[in-house]
């Protein structure tokens, strides 16, 4: 049986034995104190210590994002929004399978950032499950950060009291998150030495701005990203510098009405939630937009930001100058996303040749599953996490036999940094003499890609550092 208690360095937590019963799971332990009162717009600080042993048992809540997050309906809504959960600025908590039976057992982990364009999301969506990494023993831990005016929101007023700059609270939970892991997983029987930081959408993108931040060394030796990480800008216009972000966030006090960082703090979560939504649906006019193209507007949601302390500057220059991490790297995208997630993981695949590190694995799925229309971006998060019974597709044998090879393969490049296994097709890395990726369809297969000319441009247009941010 794997264990059911572990002493972490805030108190011990008690979980429960998941559905398969050789693993166990923790549910909602903190992993920082409330963002909230005077901790809103701040750092995240460590979390209270508790006697006794806390009871991790249910999900936290999660963070304050649309209350309409959960009513998309059909299949796709089915997918990965199946509830209306409590909403909260308090959700700094992480989740944790584990199969381990003892805190020696040294086990690779994975911590998995959520997507949803750092607007939505949460750690524990229908499609998320650890147990296919946990009976293959990886532990696998899912975690929460501050989301849209909660946790990107810059301005003058915070930047000053920081000292820090100012809009990048997600990330930096995200940062938080990841050392609580680093410091605490021992305990449920992980090996800190050997951790793998991965995400999907936005969360792939996390996993990029983690890889990009200097705060971020030597907290994990792989790394994985799904559809919208890679070789990419910032999100958004306003968040190439911390001027445009304090500028977004003084527009944003302006249409709130708050004349004062303190009076924008005494506000409710609902009435910043709410104002937020509004705010975001009316486009904004800059003329020193219409130099790069966009005809003048922009829609203005907070999102990542380069902030000068957490991204000191463009992730993009971070990576074209060498200074992120020099690890084991797994990316990928659907064919249903078009070209622009392809893109980007070929030109972070090239630039990892530039700087002659070791070459990045690299896939792309092309396979379009039972009922859908194509192979559409989300589409393989429940073979890689084989949870294709929690959704409503009629899929067939096939479709689970290619779950259960995508989840070894994800599993085995955990823990030595190889997606390969016996039985497979070959997947090489993407090297000079071969550039090729996964293909992920009826067979998988390596195949070189077929640029168009406008393909190879934008792909050198990434490398340069040409292309500021990432349209929304």
């Amino acid at each position: 049986m794997a264990l059911l208690v572990a002493k972490t360095e805030t108190g011990w937590v008690e979980g429960l034995p998941a559905a398969n019963q050789a693993v166990s799971i923790f549910r909602g332990i903190p992993f920082a104190a409330p963002p909230v009162g005077e901790l809103r717009w701040r750092a995240p600080k460590p979390a209270e210590p508790w006697e006794g042993v806390r009871q991790c048992y249910k999900f936290a809540n999660i963070g304050m994002q649309s209350g309409r997050v959960s009513e998309g309906g059909g299949i796709i809504g089915s997918e990965f929004y199946v509830g209306n959960y409590q909403r909260s600025e308090d959700c700094l908590y992480l989740n944790v399978w584990t199969p381990a039976k003892t805190p020696e057992d040294k086990l690779p982990v994975v911590v998995y950032i959520h997507g949803g364009g750092y607007n939505s999301g949460y750690s524990y969506l229908n499609a998320y499950d650890g147990e296919a990494y946990a009976k293959r023993n990886v532990i696998f831990v899912t975690i929460a950060y501050r989301l849209a005016v909660f946790g990107f929101l810059a301005h003058p007023e915070l930047s000053a009291e920081s000292g820090e700059g100012s809009g990048a609270y997600g990330l930096r939970d995200q940062l938080a998150a990841i050392q609580w892991v680093k410091r605490n997983i021992a305990a449920f029987g992980g090996d800190p030495e050997c951790i793998t930081l991965s995400g999907q959408s936005g969360g792939a993108a996390g996993t990029e701005y983690m890889c990009a931040s200097p705060l971020s060394k030597g907290l994990f030796q792989r790394a994985i990203m799904q559809s919208g990480g890679g070789f990419r800008p910032v999100f958004s216009y306003w968040g190439t510098s911390p001027e445009r972000s304090q500028e977004l966030g003084q527009r944003f006090f302006q249409y709130m009405g708050y004349s004062s960082l303190a009076e924008a703090r005494a506000a409710s979560a609902e009435e910043l939630q709410n104002g937020y939504e509004a705010f975001a649906a009316i486009p904004l006019v800059d003329e020193s937009m219409e130099k790069i193209g966009i005809g003048g507007k922009v829609y203005p949601r907070f999102t990542p930001n380069v902030d000068g302390f957490v991204l000191p500057q463009s992730p993009l220059q971070q990576f074209i100058e060498g200074k992120h991490p020099e690890i084991d790297y797994l990316l990928g995208s659907t064919q249903g996303e078009g070209e622009r997630t392809m893109v980007a993981n070929l030109a972070w695949a090239e630039n990892e040749l530039q700087l002659g590190r070791k070459p990045s694995y690299l896939y792309h799925f092309t396979y379009v599953p039972p009922g859908a229309e194509s192979a559409h971006h989300s589409v393989e998060h429940h073979y890689v996490f084989q949870t294709l019974v929690r959704s409503q597709r009629p899929y067939n044998g096939f479709d689970f036999e290619l779950s259960n090879e995508l989840a070894e393969r994800w599993a085995n490049f955990a823990k030595c940094g190889n997606p390969n296994g016996e039985g497979f097709a070959e997947w090489s890395p993407y090297t000079e003499e071969k550039r090729e990726m996964l293909m992920i369809a009826e067979q998988r297969h390596m195949e070189a890609l077929a640029l168009t000319d406008e393909q190879k441009r934008k792909v050198e247009q990434l490398r340069r550092n040409e292309i500021p941010y990432a349209l929304q």
